[in-house]
């Protein structure tokens, strides 16, 4: 505007127009698109609940620790929880859970927001006060290890204590509860993903997601995996481990002996023919030549052949009547 008033350049009058709107084609494909993505979010979900319930023996009904951060986060973007969870989890049974160091630490913030967060969290959730916590007062002041003490200790100063609490309800045996963790906090997302069969949620742009089993869970299931192929899918006794234990023991004796043996062999016959060790390596050689690489013969060519065989007999038979 400056500039046009400075060189006396008129200004295009404001257009009284509506906008143009999409169009119905326009309006179906970006529905289609939504609808893909849901199915698609849906169906990763339904895997990773089975590989839980398989894995970790975590199935319905389900037990979701909600931290602050992710309390804020639904009321900031106006989140349905129990809508959007009932979707992710297959329309299972779940309840809520939440500690009593996240809602003090709502209740210090000030804003509506976190009100209306900690309010959610005292009329929707079940409170897990802080001496349910397993090994809340052992860390705090039963700790007799230094270095124990100091490396528990400066890992709660970097989670904080709502975080602190969360890490060591999923610690306990192995998240033997099977809690399910919403939160929003990175480094508590971090922590967690270090550890085995613990799932978790977050929100993405008002999107509810359930997390893919992290690499520490994985590797757990395939170590459980291959322990019940060894014990016999964990029915075997221990007469039974000892006796295949046994067997595969002694099947990698006789391999052992079979491959010293033909060592040895070997050994004699470059011993009586002379030449070095590479020599004396049975080596595959060609027995022929390799038909890809040969040129095939054309049908003209066969027939042309057959022809003057046919005229040589034909010619010698002629001389001999003659």
């Amino acid at each position: 505007k400056v500039l046009c008033c400075a060189f006396g350049w008129n200004l295009p009058a404001p257009s009284s127009s509506t906008p143009p709107q999409a169009s119905s084609a326009h309006i179906f494909h970006l529905a289609r698109q939504t609808s893909i993505m849901r199915h698609g979010r849906a169906k990763a979900a339904r895997k990773t609940l089975q590989f839980y319930a398989l894995n970790a023996n975590i199935k319905a009904p389900y037990h979701i620790i909600l931290d602050g951060n992710f309390l804020a986060a639904s009321i900031r973007q106006k989140v349905p929880l129990y809508e959007r969870i009932s979707k992710t989890l297959q329309k299972t049974e779940f309840s809520f859970y939440v500690t009593r160091s996240a809602l003090d630490e709502l209740a210090s913030l000030p804003g509506e927001l976190f009100q209306q967060a900690r309010q959610f969290g005292l009329d929707e959730c079940e409170i897990i006060e802080r001496n349910a916590i397993p090994g809340k007062k052992n860390d705090e002041t039963c700790n007799t290890d230094k270095g124990e003490s100091t490396s528990s200790s400066s890992l709660q100063s970097s989670l904080g204590e709502p975080g602190d609490d969360i890490r060591l309800l999923v610690t306990d045996g192995t998240n033997r509860h099977g809690y399910f963790v919403g939160t929003q906090d990175e480094g508590l997302s971090d922590t967690l993903r270090d550890l085995p069969y613990v799932p978790q949620l977050r929100l993405s742009r008002g999107v509810l997601l359930l997390e893919a089993p992290s690499s520490a869970s994985r590797r757990k299931a395939t170590s459980q995996e291959r322990n019940k192929m060894i014990s016999g899918g964990g029915l075997a006794t221990k007469e039974e481990k000892e006796m295949v234990a046994a067997l595969r023991e002694k099947e990698r004796a006789a391999r052992k002996r079979k491959a010293e043996e033909a060592r040895r062999a070997s050994g004699a016959e470059g011993g009586a023919g002379g030449g070095s060790e590479y020599s004396r390596r049975s080596q595959k050689k060609a027995k022929g030549p390799n038909p890809l690489s040969c040129k095939k013969s054309k049908a003209g060519d066969d027939i042309g052949e057959k022809k003057k065989k046919r005229r040589r007999k034909g010619k010698s038979s002629g001389n001999a009547v003659s």
